[in-house]
């Protein structure tokens, strides 16, 4: 068999053997054994450049039907692009017991630096996809733009993720039409199905509707977006929620920080009235430092979070222990981002129909047009 008619997967995370050629000879002959040996055992993986390599994991010798496959050398790499080899047959070894694995344990090892994500990983395994796929490059597949006013474009588009309803991924290429998205920005887009029954990954990027400020100011609206979330959950309602988020503010639950000069302040205060917090009413204090305000946050199934509300009264009983904040949602992603908690998401109305905003989606988010009008 060869690349062209198994496609990646074959060579992906698997053990298959090369017969040495021009191209592989270079490698082989810097290796021990390399005058008895005909082929090469390698192990395929993905680089940071999205590349599907080969790492050359020992020198073989072929007898019939069978290998022997060498010892490795440990204390050097060598890994060579599939483009070298992508018209050479390869044998394949499935490795049931984990022989292999663990005789070359510490070459495979080796590769644990170019691991991605869970969700990235199980792109990987899209079969659907593999028809958009650029060959070498197995993360980029061919994306089309729509937008009103504009020819459909088809452009490069790096996969970084999985989203709710969708794919996500960064552009790769300037479009040569003005969709309002440029190189380098993250989109998510989806699979389409045309009426002729074949598939297509495209995003529209005509913006669904103009917003302003006044349509977002009480939340009402992105409360609704929600709730049509949750009685017909699909990918068109996830992008209006996610749009309407974007250009919201939200309530923040906050606690009020004092600095140390502070803290000592008060302490006295209540120290003179002895318990007697009467004597504090009509006390004025000033701070002398900035009160910090520091958002509360949330625990559930061992995941922190961080709590938004649309709208003050949302925060019901719960609110009553806090300072309520008003930020935009731009303003409260660095809060969860540089958090000392590992914070997992922005949770929206935790207490009722709640909407997650992944941690893997604040970039998403902050890449993302405004729908308010421009004066």
């Amino acid at each position: 068999m060869d690349f062209k008619e198994t496609g990646f997967r074959a060579l992906y995370k698997n053990f298959t053997v090369f017969m040495i050629n021009d191209d592989l000879r270079f490698y082989a002959q810097t290796l021990p054994d390399a005058y008895q040996a005909d082929s090469v055992l390698t192990y395929g993986y993905i680089d940071e450049q999205r590349c599907l390599r080969l790492e050359i994991l020992s020198l073989a010798k072929r007898s019939g039907n069978r290998f022997h496959f060498f010892d490795p050398d440990n204390s050097n790499r060598m890994s060579v692009g599939i483009e070298t080899l992508k018209d050479q047959p390869f044998f394949y070894f499935k490795d049931d017991d984990g022989s292999l694995h663990k005789r070359y344990a510490k070459k495979i090892e080796a590769l644990e630096k170019y691991a991605v994500s869970e969700n990235l990983e199980t792109t990987r395994y899209m079969t659907f996809l593999d028809e958009f796929r650029d060959e070498v490059h197995i993360d980029d597949v061919k994306v089309q733009l729509t937008r009103k006013g504009l020819k459909p474009e088809t452009v490069p588009v790096r996969l970084t993720d999985i989203g709710a309803h969708s794919l996500v991924g960064y552009l790769l290429e300037e479009p040569k039409q003005n969709f309002g998205f440029h190189k380098g920005e993250s989109i998510a887009f989806f699979v389409q199905k045309r009426e002729n029954g074949t598939v297509i990954l495209m995003t529209d990027m005509t913006p669904s509707m103009e917003l302003t400020e006044a349509d977002l100011a009480d939340g009402k609206l992105l409360k609704k977006a929600v709730h049509t979330l949750y009685v017909e959950n699909n990918q068109d309602h996830f992008i209006d929620v996610m749009e309407f988020l974007r250009d919201s503010y939200v309530w923040v639950p906050c606690t009020a920080v004092l600095s140390e000069a502070d803290m000592q302040v008060m302490e006295k205060a209540l120290k003179e009235a002895d318990g007697d917090l009467s004597k504090l009413q009509g006390m004025e204090f000033s701070t002398k430092d900035e009160v910090r305000m520091e958002p509360d946050i949330l625990l559930n199934q061992n995941k922190y979070y961080l709590p938004v509300f649309s709208a003050p009264e949302e925060m019901g009983e719960y609110g009553e222990h806090f300072s309520k904040v008003q930020k935009h949602i731009l303003e409260v992603i660095p809060l969860a981002r540089n958090n000392e908690k590992q914070i997992a998401g922005i949770v929206l109305n935790p207490f009722g129909e709640a909407f997650i905003l992944e941690e893997r989606f604040f970039e998403l988010i902050e890449q993302m047009k405004t729908r308010l009008k421009m004066n």
